[in-house]
């Protein structure tokens, strides 16, 4: 348990209180949950939001928080950025998972497989893959050669004097039952202590890209060359065409 003050200047603290990890407003999977708000919105949602512990946010808007411990910074998102780092950095934030390969598994003697993973019965990796750290691949999925399973992915925000600060990833990739990954592609890990997740039987084509906290669904059909960016939420049963490109936060 972390307070506040012990991460960040006692000046743009408000009300102090104690977290536990990082995550966004809508954040569900700890308790004592820091994150930070921009828009009234979000800070309605993270102030009735029983996991959030801690919020940062701007002078104008903490007005509107009752039940949290506030802290005001002129830019939140890039404060909230810097804790989650130093946190990621210092191996504190991570995903829950177990550890195991299943004895049925054939990985080429190519890949390269992280020893924080868990990998299912009749999985199939091919050479040259990479599986990172705090992937879940449940029962027979099959993962092509040259494929890469939860690298970062692309986040960065702009501060006021224009430089681009680079938001670390926490999270992990879970990938259910039956679900292919063919030659070339790439999923990328959550960016808090979560997972993206890829739904039973979808199918994912060659040089396709997943986005980092992307959310798809099962049975879908993603064809080659497609580029899903971070934070999409697919349902079930969908086609994505050759090449499509679907930006960041939509759903379908």
């Amino acid at each position: 348990m972390y307070s506040l003050d012990t991460l960040i200047d006692k000046k743009h603290i408000v009300k102090n209180g104690y977290f536990e990890t990082t995550g966004s407003a809508k954040a569900n999977h700890a308790n004592n949950i820091l994150c930070y708000a921009i828009t009234s919105d979000y800070i309605q949602i993270a102030d009735n939001n029983p996991f959030i512990s801690c919020i940062i946010t701007n002078q104008e808007l903490s007005e509107q928080i009752k039940n949290k411990a506030i802290v005001v910074h002129e830019e939140p998102d890039i404060l909230f950025g810097q804790v989650t780092n130093q946190l990621i950095i210092e191996g504190v934030v991570f995903p829950q998972i177990d550890y195991s390969v299943d004895k049925t598994a054939k990985i080429s003697p190519s890949a390269v497989i992280s020893d924080k993973c868990k990998i299912g019965k009749n999985v199939i990796i091919g050479r040259n893959t990479i599986i990172e750290d705090y992937t879940i691949l449940e029962d027979n999925v099959i993962i092509g050669d040259n494929v890469v399973i939860g690298c970062d992915g692309f986040y960065f925000k702009r501060n006021k004097a224009g430089e681009l600060v680079k938001f670390l990833h926490a999270g992990g990739v879970h990938l259910h039952k039956n679900v292919e990954v063919m030659t070339g592609s790439m999923v990328q890990r959550a960016h808090d202590a979560t997972f993206t997740v890829v739904g039973e039987g979808t199918k994912i084509s060659v040089n396709v890209n997943i986005g980092h906290s992307s959310h798809i669904g099962k049975h879908n059909m993603i064809t080659g060359s497609v580029q899903i960016a971070g934070r999409v939420k697919m349902g079930d049963y969908c086609w994505i065409g050759t090449s499509a490109t679907i930006s960041d936060s939509v759903i379908i």
